[in-house]
């Protein structure tokens, strides 16, 4: 027989080998597809990526005796009367909320138990300076613990070093210090110097899910996107910013850097509490922080001087359900009025993508706002190849120019809205460690808009137009890259 012969017969029990494998996956049509020009476009390497960055790890997830995402085992005896007054808070919401909003509540803890917090007080950054310079000065005053948690943490910049020094002086006060950081994330930009300087002083500090032990593999594809910041049990931050310089000023490579971040007090302290103390256990594999003394506020009636209801919901490898894509998709659906979505990258599901254009067309005012300078050019040339049936269906499309786009927000109606961690698109929504606050506030809600507008002054509004200009290579290229955008 033939070399050629021979190499046709591989190549083809090559192909039937891997279509088995994506078959008993029970992916979706798109991602199987995706994944099968991949192998035939890489012979043998792509089947390597697939194993490392694409292989459905969750089905061999036992959700029956690992910890659950937001709420364990071990904290349900303390959540207690978090969880004793939802009957309570439910009634409460259903005076003053619409009906859709009932719904998502209820949803929200279904799919991810995530409870429903009263009594909360909200600051809100849209700028990393602001942000951080309150962080800063809520460390320097912690007296019992700080918890951080970040997907991206600089150890060489200004605000690297910054937080080093004022880590490293709280430690030897006394005060307990715990870090977790994304491998990924962290591979070029935190420096093992750094870990060091910091473990020196008994700060303690672990890539999550420390993923290169125990062949823990799906942590390569399944990235700890979270930013979770917890003090004293009292306050608390979550949202888009990551630890950087770039955060504040944009760094080199940008003029500036837009982002939102939020400052909590309040019952939703402890819930960001306990996310970060499941990621600690799933990491380290110990429960010393499951202790009441972490969560002071469950103790008292009055838990702040707000009255803000705040959902934090989550999204994970360990979760059964895709939270927080559920919760943008009954967000759009059960929209009345208006749907505003910000995020760097738009590569939506299906689901997603027929949820948009249908609330389109029958009335409602849909504006997607996402980044016109890109950081990673794959992501935003696939965004291309959905432009054009969103904007026949009546969306519109806005690209912000000033600098980076990196918030991730959704506001819906002038009542609710959504800040936090995850990107409007697939990897966030269905492989990445993610959490975001849904706060049930009308003021609060059409203070968001209320950026978002100023934000519409440094966009680019797409139009048919620019699609039906562009060049043929390009829009191949978007189609092509669009093949792969479900597994981006």
């Amino acid at each position: 027989m033939e070399i050629a012969s021979i190499l046709i017969l591989l190549f083809e029990a090559y192909l039937i080998f891997t279509v088995i494998v994506l078959l008993l996956d029970n992916r979706t049509p798109s991602e199987t597809f995706a994944w099968i020009f991949i192998f035939v476009l890489m012979p043998g390497f792509g089947f390597f990526l697939y194993f490392i960055f694409g292989r459905n790890w969750k089905g061999s997830y036992d959700y029956k005796i690992k910890l659950p995402q937001v709420i364990s085992r071990e904290l349900i005896e303390l959540f207690k009367p978090l969880i004793a007054q939802q009957v309570e808070a439910l009634v409460r919401m259903k005076n003053k909320a619409s009906i859709y909003q009932d719904d998502l509540i209820a949803l929200l803890y279904q799919s991810s138990n995530s409870l429903l917090t009263l009594d909360n007080k909200i600051d809100i950054f849209h700028n990393g300076k602001d942000k951080f310079a309150r962080l800063k000065e809520d460390l320097r005053n912690a007296k019992v613990y700080i918890h951080l948690e970040y997907f991206i943490w600089y150890s060489n910049d200004q605000l690297g070093q910054e937080l080093k020094e004022i880590l490293i002086a709280k430690a030897k006060e006394g005060v307990e210090i715990r870090i977790l950081y994304d491998y990924s994330g962290c591979l070029f930009t935190l420096r093992q110097k750094y870990i060091n300087e910091l473990r020196a002083h008994k700060i303690q500090i672990y890539p999550f899910f420390n993923y290169l032990s125990n062949f823990k593999m799906h942590t390569l594809n399944y990235r700890n996107h979270r930013k979770i910041v917890s003090i004293d049990g009292k306050i608390a931050y979550t949202g888009g910013m990551n630890v950087g310089q770039e955060y504040i000023d944009g760094g080199k490579r940008y003029e500036s850097w837009r982002d939102t971040h939020i400052r909590l007090e309040g019952q939703s302290v402890s819930v960001l509490q306990a996310i970060f103390a499941i990621d600690w256990y799933n990491t380290v594999g110990t429960s010393d922080i499951l202790d009441s003394k972490y969560y002071p506020l469950l103790l008292e009636k009055k838990l702040s001087d707000g009255n803000l209801s705040v959902q934090l919901t989550t999204s994970g490898f360990d979760s059964p359900w895709p939270s927080i894509l559920q919760l943008y998709f009954t967000l759009i659906t059960m929209a009345q009025k208006n749907i505003y979505i910000v995020s760097p990258y738009f590569i939506p599901d299906e689901s997603l993508l027929m949820a948009l254009k249908t609330a389109a067309m029958r009335g409602i005012k849909v504006v997607i706002l996402m980044t016109g300078v890109p950081d990673n050019p794959v992501p935003y040339w696939a965004a291309f190849s959905y432009f054009e049936d969103l904007l026949k269906a009546g969306v519109r499309i806005f690209q912000y120019e000033k600098g980076f786009m990196h918030a991730k927000i959704y506001s819906s109606d002038g009542k609710v809205c959504s800040i936090g961690s995850a990107n409007f698109d697939i990897r966030s929504l269905r492989l990445n460690y993610e959490v975001n606050a849904v706060i049930y506030d009308e003021a609060i809600t059409q203070d968001i808009d209320a950026q978002i507008s100023d934000d519409l002054k440094h966009c680019r509004e797409v139009i048919l137009a620019d699609l039906n200009q562009s060049s043929v290579l390009i829009r191949l290229r978007n189609s092509v890259v669009r093949l792969i955008s479900s597994i981006l």
